[in-house]
């Protein structure tokens, strides 16, 4: 057995994460829990728990400060950080503190899972290095190693200043890196890697997996100084196809350009990230290598993101999920459409689906339900997973809005003219509402005429000129864009129409309201 403790300020955190342990591990034994790192130092003081999981934002005494107390005072506990924050500081004190995980809420099982296997792996390797004493200095050169190895991830990766290179402190680690020519590979796997540990694959080749991803990795290939540019490429080229050889042909690979220096890593990491986003969407089981301004979005957009918006905003997330599947379909379909094109239109579809909830809720210090869908995007190179997670958080949000009861009126014409209230600035026609709300063309345009008396294509212009008298009123656009922004194209339609229900002209009412 190995016991354990839990730290967080939120009594419903803490149960939930209870819950979690005890669900996928019966070798931890609960010892208790604490509100902040004060407490939790006496408690671990008193009951001396092998395993600590602690949040990091915490009143009294915070995450940072209880790791940097654990550090000097208990430096043989395992830290499992858990956090709703992709900090950098966070992650920084983290790696310091030799934190054996960091967990970004929300997290699933399987994430705790593998965080709880790796601490107890990590007590029972000290505990049989203390068995066996002969193994102590060669344990500790393979997590000083281990620790090189980390620390050079997550500077390829970001999490370091770019002109903070790591200093390594185990011999082999220094000896491979030192005077060479590098290249980056990243590496995607749908079907997952099976290797999760950082490594020294060949005595010229760093394995280095993602941190928050187990089908992201990073192949350092090092050359020696003297050859030159092209030869190294082709070096690290013929790594690279023999790897989708060998692995098989869902692999797709990502190089960089020949790098010189430590700190022309993360450099190194973006030009091979983006090469991987230049592959098709369709694409599998290809090398990719980097070439500046040759990755531009091409093809046609998806023209379905109006009627997806309106289904997350009526709580429709059954509608919702099938408008993503064919969202994500389309974009298979085009021969020419890249990864990095898929990715666009999911930002700009969430930036919207961000907007639309502000609308309805009050979210503390902008975070949004969907803020972590930037991470997901900037880890992951195929279309599925994307459309996975892309999924959830659409349909989340649609059954969030569904409790605001935003068109369920028992009427559906007071629907349809809410409807044309909130997008009179967007195409709108008879057959389009009658697919929004499920009902025929001809049954839908009878309907409005009966509760309204007036046909709905003079409904939408009346309430159109409304908001043009007031626009003219309030301010000085020009009028060719006052058209536009509702939904006139054809700016000499606008005036025609303006003049025939108003007498005016939209210059002539505009001078009229300034007399």
């Amino acid at each position: 057995m190995y016991s354990f403790i839990i730290v967080d300020d939120e009594p419903l955190i803490r149960q939930g994460l209870l819950k979690k342990i005890t669900a996928v591990d019966e070798r931890l034994d609960f010892l208790g829990e604490a509100d902040n790192g004060e407490d939790a130092l006496e408690m671990i003081g008193a009951l001396d728990p092998q395993i600590i999981f602690t949040d990091m934002r915490m009143p009294v005494m915070d995450g940072k400060s209880l790791l940097r107390r654990l550090q000097s005072d208990y430096p043989d506990k395992k830290i499992i950080v858990i956090s709703g924050h992709s900090d950098f500081e966070y992650m920084q004190e983290a790696i310091s503190a030799r934190a054996v995980h960091y967990l970004l809420k929300p997290f699933n099982r399987e994430e705790i899972r593998a965080a709880i296997a790796k601490a107890v792996t990590t007590l029972e390797s000290e505990q049989s290095a203390k068995a066996a004493a002969q193994h102590i200095t060669w344990e500790a050169e393979q997590l000083s190693v281990l620790g090189d190895l980390q620390a050079l991830l997550h500077y390829i990766i970001g999490n370091y200043p770019t002109d903070k290179p790591p200093l390594f402190r185990s011999a082999p680690v220094r000896e491979i890196t030192a005077n060479c020519r590098m290249v980056l590979l990243a590496l995607y796997n749908p079907d997952e890697f099976l290797v999760q540990e950082p490594m020294i694959a060949k005595s010229h080749l760093l394995f280095l997996p993602h941190p928050q991803s187990r089908k992201l990795a990073f192949t350092l290939r090092l050359c020696d100084a003297g050859l030159s540019l092209a030869d190294t490429l082709e070096v690290a080229g013929q790594d690279a196809r023999s790897y989708i050889a060998e692995a098989g042909p869902q692999i797709c690979i990502g190089m960089s350009s020949v790098k010189s220096v430590l700190t022309e890593l993360p450099q190194a990491r973006e030009e091979a990230t983006a090469a991987l986003n230049c592959r098709a969407v369709a694409d599998q089981g290809q090398l990719y290598e980097y070439r500046p301004g040759s990755y531009p979005a091409t093809g046609d957009m998806w023209g379905g993101q109006r009627d997806l918006l309106f289904f997350i905003e009526s709580g429709n997330s059954g509608k919702v999920s099938e408008l993503v599947q064919n969202y994500f379909d389309f974009y298979r379909g085009q021969p020419a459409a890249n990864v990095q094109q898929l990715k666009e239109n999911c930002r700009l579809i969430i930036a919207e689906v961000k907007a639309l909830l502000s609308a309805y809720f009050l979210v503390e210090n902008g975070q949004q339900p969907s803020s972590s869908l930037e991470a997901v995007l900037n880890i992951s190179f195929d279309a599925e997973e994307i459309r996975t997670y892309f999924d959830t958080v659409l349909t989340s949000a649609a059954e969030l809005l569904k409790e605001q009861s935003v068109y369920t009126s028992p009427s559906i014409i007071d629907n349809v003219k809410l409807y044309i209230d909130k997008n009179i600035g967007s195409s709108i026609s008879l057959e389009h509402l009658s697919n929004l709300f499920f009902i025929s063309p001809s049954y839908l345009s009878h309907l409005f005429k009966e509760k309204t008396g007036d046909n709905l294509i003079d409904y939408v212009n009346r309430l159109r000129m409304e908001r043009a008298k007031r626009l003219l009123r309030e301010g000085d656009e020009k009028i060719y864009k006052i058209a536009k922004t509702l939904g006139y194209d054809n700016a000499k339609y606008f005036f025609r129409l303006f003049k025939k229900l108003t007498g005016y002209t939209p210059e002539e009412y505009r001078k009229l309201d300034k007399v």
